[in-house]
Formats: C-alpha cells, structure tokens, sequence
C-alpha cells in the first residue's frame, strides 16, 4: 500500500508540473519563424493567417518595439490551422511533417522552424448547375456560366466555390430576381484528387419595380430625388441600379444620409415597391479654418455652402484664403447636376487670384500675379472611381517678374506684364485608394492636358500665349504589414510645349516649378530647374517621383523614410535623367481627423558645388506628402 501511495503521489506531482513544463517557453520573444515547404505565393497569406508571428525586420530600427511574444498553446494551434489553410487551397493531403522550437532561456527568445508537406491538390473535374426542379429550366444559365470563378482544371478552393455562388446570386438580383440564392454540393475523391462540383440554384420568383416612396425630405423636393433613380416602375428589378440610385442621390450632397431598398414585405403581385429614405442636410453652412506651414506660413480660410441654391439640386459654394503665397484668392462655384445626363455635372467657377510665388527662406519673388477669369467645367463620373472633365477657362492675367528674365535656348526675353489667357482642359483620373487622408492601400492615376490656341481664344481676347501642357501623375499604395507598414510610390511627369511663338515665349506660372513639401523634399520651393540669374524661371518639363514606407510607432504617433527625386529642364520633352536630384530623409506624423500633422527632415544627396545651398530642408505642413 505504503508503494501505491508514493507512486500515486509521483503521479500527482508529474500531472501537476506538466502545465508548467509545458509551457516553459510562454511569453518569449519570438526571434524567429522559418516556414519550410511552402511555395513562395502561398507564403505571405500562410503567415498572415496565423497567431504566431516573428518580428517584422523594421523593428530592429525601432528597438523600443517588443517583439511578439511565444505562446505554446497558439503554437499547437497554428500547427492545425496550417493543415486546415491548405485545405482551404484544396491541398486536402497536405500535412505538418515537422516541428522545432529551440529556447534561448538566457535571452528569453525562440526560434520556431515548421516543415510542411504540401503534396497535389484536389482538381475540379466537372461543374454542373441545377435548379430546385429539375423540370423546370434554370435562367440565364449560360450568363451564370460565365459568372463562375472556379473552372475544370482548377483546385478545389473554397473561396472560389464562395465567389461563385455570390455571382450567379449577384447575375440574378441584378436581372430580375431579388430573392435568389446559391449553394454548392462537392463530391471529393481523395484516391484521384479529383472533385466534382454541382451548384444548386434557386432564382425565386421574377419581379419588376414597383412605386417608388421618398421620405425624410423636408424641403427638397420628391422630384429631384426621382430624377436621379436609374429605374422606374415597371422594369425588370436590379439590385445594382438601387445601389445606383443610391449613390446618385448621394453625390448631390444636399442629404447626411441617403438608403434606397426594396420593401420585401410589401409585394404587390409581381412588383416590389421601393423606399428611398433620406436625411436632409443644412441648406447653409458655414467653416472657417486656420492653420502654418513651411512654405505659405500662416493661413486662413473661410467657406460657405448653400444647398439647392435656385432649387433645382443646384449648389453653391464661396471660399476666401488667405495665405503668403495666396495673399487673396476669391472663387465661387455653382454646380448644376444632372446636365445633359445624371453622371455629368455642370460647374460655373468665377475666381480672382493675387499669387506671389516665392523662394521660401529669402522670401525672394519669383513672380507676382493677380488675375481673375472663369471656368465652365463638364464634370462627368464614370464609374465610382473614374472621373473625367472638360473645362474652359477664361483669365486676365497680370504677372510681374522678380529679378528675373524667362530662359530660353535662343534669347533672354522679358514676359509681358498683363495678357490675357483662354484654354480648353481635358482630365481623366482613376483613385482607388484608401482611406481619404492617409490611403493605405489602390491606387491614383490622373492626365491633364491643356490647350490654348486658336481653338481656345476669341478674336478680341489676343491671348499672348498659345501652347499645349500635359500632366501625367501616378501614386500606389501597398500595406505590407497590416496595420503598420504602409509602401507609397509616386511618379510625376510633365511637358509644355510652345505653339506659334518662333521665341518659345511661355507664362510663368504655366511653367514648371520642382521642390519643395510635396516635390523634391531636399530643395526648398521651386528652386530645381532653370535659375540663369540667380532666381528660378520654372521650365517645360518635368519629371519627379519618391518613395516612402510609413510605420505606425505608437497610438496616432507614426513615422515615414523617403526618398525623392526629380528636375526640371527649359525645353520641352527634354528629360535627362543623368541631371536628376536626389534627396533623403525621415518624417514624424501626428494623426488627426483631417489628415497627419507632418514633420520631414530631407538632406540632398547629389548636391552640387554650384548650388551654393545648405544640405538640409526641413519642413511642417499638415497632410501626406502624396
């Protein structure tokens, strides 16, 4: 018995210290994570799909960061979700082979190496569609083929199989069918790894729109609403035309809210009527702001907005600024919508401008304008992201030179002091990205081409300059660690090209300007390009980019390297890339809700001893630099 009693103790006392031995390891830092047998585009996902992860390599520069820290139990855990990951990926024989963790105790750190097996996957031998009554024809069946994301040949993924059924249901809300759903029924044979596929279908009945009811409104009118719907009663029901309708009436900005579904409880034989719910917001509004930067020193703004002014949805907008490189700038915008189509908005935009464009540590002039003019603008939208103009712009221009001459390859030739300005503008951009402020991730591609000719100008105008500039502007942003590491790229080029002037005479502020916050971040404002007295010209071409990763260091606390690059040349297309400026340097960001409080340190890199300039910008401004 005496025997018995000290083994059940040992026992005890084993169970007891078998958590603990266990988990030895708990809350040391994970130095490093090898993945063994994983091909390479299954990797990234792999790794963001589990719990256990290694310091990203960033934070050896960021040496206040902790490393993650090890956990036994989530490590048994990641283990299986690895298997259940590539099943998901249809590899259904993928297996863990191995697994090592080895301790340092003395630092406190593991080293984890997981080898995996991936072996073949599962393919999809044959796809079937099949309604609920096998007598009964499905609908639209070669438009649902079509829609499927998974094909023969494929392996067997599940997210395929999930995007499959959200189109076929999508092709069928969208034709007519606002109740239809779709599953799918798999038949695996694990000896050949082959899988059929039959998706079960089920339309649901046919409908049609129905009446149409608006409330909420107070003081637009039912009409205007009406009239941005893309559908009336009695077509062929389309969820993606309610979503349409929804972001028409949206983009009038005259509602905070705007919600348009179809009443499902309130059929009416083959129609299902519509309810478009809304929340008006204040016909005048009123906002004034102040802010410092670098460059336009102190600033201030004011704006006022009224909604429906005129009726008709119209809206009119005033903004007064002023700044030290704005000190005046008057501009009122009237926007009409639903010209000619609903996607297409009218703009009448008169504008008066004092603009003193100046180097920022001197406070040296450049040039001195004061004008005032209009612009007729076409604004059309053609799909969420795309959007496109065309613009006339009318000006009376008055420029004064500072110390300065235009440079040209042939002469030295003073511009005049007031002319006037007439131009056709042609625009189209793509933006994708997110968020508004600090996008994170898509993409901004934009081209702006302005002429002003012949073709541009009235007879009693004499416009002074005629010419051709284009605008060509790409920016992408790529999370590479979510939620901390943010890569963003820029590209920017540009050319002026002079028409009908033997002496290449152009404006000075249509001319191309490079430095500065949002340019080349190792040259103050305007100062890379043509200088032949001492003071920049600006010139016809230019070419500018950067690249810059931002990272998260605490809270609203963020910090961004970069680099910039970019020139300007007196002629246009004349792009040498052996004279291009480098700069390099380092930012702090302060998040807020209208954008990050920026502080950048930039240094030249190939500065040359002609330049006579220090080493190092630094610049304040609110906002990315791109």
């Amino acid at each position: 018995m005496r025997i018995l009693r000290h083994l059940f103790v040992c026992i005890g006392l084993y169970l007891a210290l078998l958590p603990s031995l266990t988990h030895a390891q708990d809350n040391y830092e994970i130095k490093a994570f090898h993945l063994e047998g994983v091909r390479g585009d299954f990797a990234p996902a792999l790794r963001e799909a589990l719990a256990t992860k290694a310091a990203p390599w960033l934070n050896r520069l960021l040496f206040w960061r902790r490393a993650p820290l090890f956990s036994v139990e989530e490590f048994q855990r990641d283990l299986q979700r690895i298997v259940k990951f590539y099943e998901l990926q249809g590899y259904f024989q993928a297996r863990v082979v191995d697994h090592k963790i080895v301790a340092d105790d003395e630092k406190l750190q593991v080293r984890l190496w997981v080898k995996v097996e991936e072996n073949q996957p599962t393919r999809v031998i044959d796809i079937k569609l099949a309604g609920p009554n096998p007598l009964e024809p499905l609908p639209r069946v070669e438009s649902l083929f079509k829609a499927l994301t998974i094909k023969v040949g494929d392996p067997l993924r599940e997210a395929a199989l999930r995007n499959s059924q959200a189109a076929m249901t999508a092709d069928l809300t969208n034709h007519g069918f606002p109740f239809a759903n779709a599953g799918a029924e798999v038949k695996r044979e694990d000896a050949s790894q082959t899988a059929k596929v039959v998706f079960r279908v089920k339309p649901g009945p046919a409908y049609r729109f129905g009446e149409v009811q608006v409330t909420g409104n107070q003081k637009i009118p039912q009409r205007i609403i009406r009239e941005e719907l893309p559908f009336v009663p009695g077509e062929l029901f389309s969820q993606r035309r309610l979503i349409e309708g929804q972001q028409r009436v949206y983009r009038l900005e005259l509602f905070q809210s705007v919600n348009v579904r179809a009443l499902a409880d309130a059929l009416n034989g083959d129609k299902i009527p519509i309810e478009v719910r809304v929340r008006e917001a204040p016909l005048r509004t009123l906002k004034a702001g102040v802010g410092y930067g670098t460059e336009e020193l102190f600033r201030a703004t004011i704006n006022f907005r009224r909604r429906n002014f005129l009726g008709g949805a119209r809206r009119l907008e005033a903004e007064v600024k002023y700044s030290d490189l704005e000190p005046g700038r008057i501009q009122a915008r009237v926007f009409q919508p639903h010209f000619i189509d609903p996607k297409t908005t009218l703009i009448i935009s008169p504008f008066y401008l004092r603009r003193h464009e100046k180097l920022i540590r001197t406070r040296e002039i450049i040039y001195k304008q004061r004008s005032f003019g209009g612009e007729l603008t076409a604004q059309r939208q053609f799909s969420p992201r795309t959007n496109g103009y065309l613009r006339y712009r009318l000006e009376d221009a008055n420029v004064t030179p500072g110390k300065t001459t235009i440079d040209t390859t042939r002469a030295q030739i003073e511009i005049p002091q007031a002319y006037k300005k007439a131009s056709w503008g042609l625009g189209l951009s793509y933006n994708s990205s997110q968020p508004l402020f600090s996008p994170t991730r898509g993409q901004f591609r934009s081209l702006q081409i302005d002429y002003s000719g012949p073709w541009s100008e009235f007879r009693y105008l004499n416009v002074q300059f005629h010419y051709v500039k284009a605008v060509a502007e790409a920016r992408f942003y790529h999370e590479m660690v979510p939620d901390w590491l943010v890569m963003a790229y820029r590209l920017k080029l540009g050319a002026l090209e002079v028409l009908d002037d033997a002496l290449g005479r152009t404006a000075l502020e249509e001319r191309f300007y490079a430095g500065g916050s949002a340019s080349v971040r190792g040259w103050q404002r305007s100062q890379l390009g043509p200088q032949p007295n001492g003071t920049p010209t600006g010139g016809q071409s230019l070419l500018e980019g950067s690249m810059e990763p931002r990272f998260k260091i605490f809270g609203p606390f963020g910090a961004a390297l970069f680099v910039d690059f970019g020139n300007v040349w007196s002629t246009a297309f004349s792009y040498k890339l052996n004279e291009l400026h480098y700069a390099a340097g380092l930012g702090l960001r302060y998040e807020t809700p209208i954008g990050p409080i920026r502080l950048d340190a930039a240094r030249k890199i190939n500065r040359q001893p002609s330049d006579n300039l220090r080493w190092w910008e630094f610049y304040i401004s609110v906002g990315q630099a791109f």
